[in-house]
C-alpha cells in the first residue's frame, strides 16, 4: 500500500470514519516481517543450503506476499478477515524454522491459533473448559484467554476485545466466510477486474507441460492465486505490464483435469482473460533477452556465468524449472539492480518479477 497525497490509505478502505490506527498497526506488521525478510543473512546459493531451507524461505516469502494481498482485499471487501494475521504468522515460523535448519535446532514447534478467537494469535498453552451444560475438555487458548479461564473456569465467550481485533470485526461468533464458489473447469477464463470471491478452474489442455497466459486489454495490476501450489515455488503471482496491457506466461505443472486458481484486481474493471499454451510460445534465447513482470524462458545457452537486472518493486526470483514444468531450484533473486550468478545450463526458466528485467550470459 502507498501513502501519498489524496488522502493515502483512505483510497483503499472504505470505511474513512473507523479506526485508521488499527489499519496502521497492521501495515507497519507487514512491514516489519518484510524488513525481516530483507535483513535475513540466508542465500539460497550459499554452501550448505538445502532444499528445506529454500523451501522455508520460499514459504517465507509467499506468506509476506499473501499478507499484503489480503490487506488490499480486506480493504476492498471486508474488515474481518482474519488471513493478514494468519499469513504474518505463517512467515513468522516459516522464518523460525529456517534458523533452526540453519544452526541445527530442532524445528519449533507450533501450537493452533485460539479456541476462542483465532485473532488472539497461536495458543500458548492448554487449559481445562467446559461449556453451558457441556463436558469440560483441554482446549488450546492465548496467554489473555489462559489467565481468563483461571479467573473464571466456564466463561461462555471471552469479553475482551481481540489483541489483533481490525476495525468493524464482527463478533467472536461470527462464522468464517463460506468456501468460494468452483466454477466449471473451461479451456479459456475470462473476467473483469477483482473476482477474489470466486475459484476459476483452467481445464488443463491435452498436450503436456503447458502454460498458463494472462492478459489483459489494457495496463492493470494484478495478482493470481493458484489454489494448489504443487510444483510450484509460489502459489502467488504479482503480475504487472509497467504502463502496457498485462502479459504474463506461468508454467503449468502437471494437474489431473483443471489447476484452480483466484484473480485479485487493484482496482478499476479491465478485463482479463487465461488460456493456455504450449511450449513453442516460450521465447527461446542464446545470449540476451528482456521482459516485464512474470513470464517463461528458454535458455539456448551453454552453463556459466549470467547477469540479472532489474528496475521494479519487491523482489525477482529467476527459477530453473524441470521438464515438466515444475519448480527445481531458484538461481537468481534479490531487489533492483544488477547481480550475477550461474546459468545451470539449457532449460526451461521462470521470471517472477513485477518490473522489468534483463537476463544475459555474461
Amino acid at each position: 500500500m502507498r501513502r501519498g497525497g489524496g488522502g493515502g490509505l483512505r483510497r483503499l478502505w472504505p470505511w474513512r470514519a473507523r479506526d485508521e490506527s488499527a489499519l496502521a498497526e497492521i501495515e507497519a506488521e507487514i512491514t516489519a516481517f518484510g524488513e525481516a525478510l530483507n535483513a535475513h543473512s540466508f542465500s539460497p546459493g550459499q554452501p550448505g543450503a538445502t532444499d528445506a531451507m529454500r523451501a522455508e524461505l520460499a514459504r517465507a516469502l509467499d506468506a509476506y506476499e499473501q499478507a499484503k494481498q489480503e490487506l488490499f482485499v480486506s480493504g476492498r471487501a471486508r474488515a474481518d478477515t482474519l488471513d493478514v494475521p494468519r499469513a504474518l504468522d505463517e512467515g513468522r515460523h516459516a522464518l523460525a524454522c529456517l534458523d533452526a535448519l540453519l544452526t541445527d535446532e530442532p524445528l519449533p514447534e507450533r501450537m493452533p491459533f485460539c479456541f476462542f478467537d483465532a485473532r488472539h494469535g497461536r495458543a500458548v498453552r492448554q487449559a481445562r473448559w467446559a461449556p453451558p451444560g457441556g463436558i469440560a475438555r483441554d482446549i488450546d487458548v492465548c496467554a489473555a484467554d489462559a489467565v481468563r479461564l483461571t479467573e473464571s473456569p466456564s466463561p461462555v465467550v471471552p469479553q475482551s476485545e481481540p489483541v489483533s481485533a481490525l476495525p468493524g470485526a464482527q463478533p467472536r461468533t461470527a462464522k468464517f466466510p463460506p468456501m468460494a464458489p468452483l466454477s466449471d473447469p473451461q479451456p479459456q477464463v475470462s473476467g473483469k477486474g477483482s473476482s477474489g470471491e470466486q475459484t476459476h478452474r483452467l481445464a488443463m489442455p491435452s498436450y503436456r507441460p503447458a502454460l498458463m497466459v494472462f492478459s489483459t486489454n489494457e495496463r492493470g495490476r494484478v495478482n493470481l492465486r493458484f489454489e494448489d501450489r504443487k510444483g510450484r515455488s509460489s502459489w502467488l503471482y504479482r503480475l504487472t505490464g509497467d504502463g502496457a496491457p498485462l502479459i504474463a506466461r506461468i508454467p503449468l505443472p502437471e494437474a489431473k483435469k483443471a489447476v484452480a486458481f483466484r484473480v485479485f484486481a487493484a482496482g478499476g474493471r479491465e478485463a482479463w482473460t487465461v488460456t493456455s499454451a504450449p511450449l513453442r510460445d516460450v521465447p527461446r534465447f542464446y545470449d540476451e533477452i528482456n521482459g516485464t513482470g512474470s513470464d517463461v524462458v528458454h535458455y539456448r545457452g551453454e552453463p556459466g556465468p549470467g547477469v540479472l537486472r532489474y528496475e521494479g518493486p519487491s523482489v525477482i526470483q529467476l527459477e530453473a524449472l524441470d521438464k515438466r514444468l515444475a519448480y527445481r531450484v531458484t538461481v537468481a533473486e534479490g531487489s533492483s539492480g544488477e547481480r550475477t550468478f550461474q546459468w545451470p545450463g539449457r532449460g526451461y526458466y521462470q521470471v517472477r518479477s513485477a518490473g522489468a528485467w534483463s537476463l544475459s550470459a555474461a
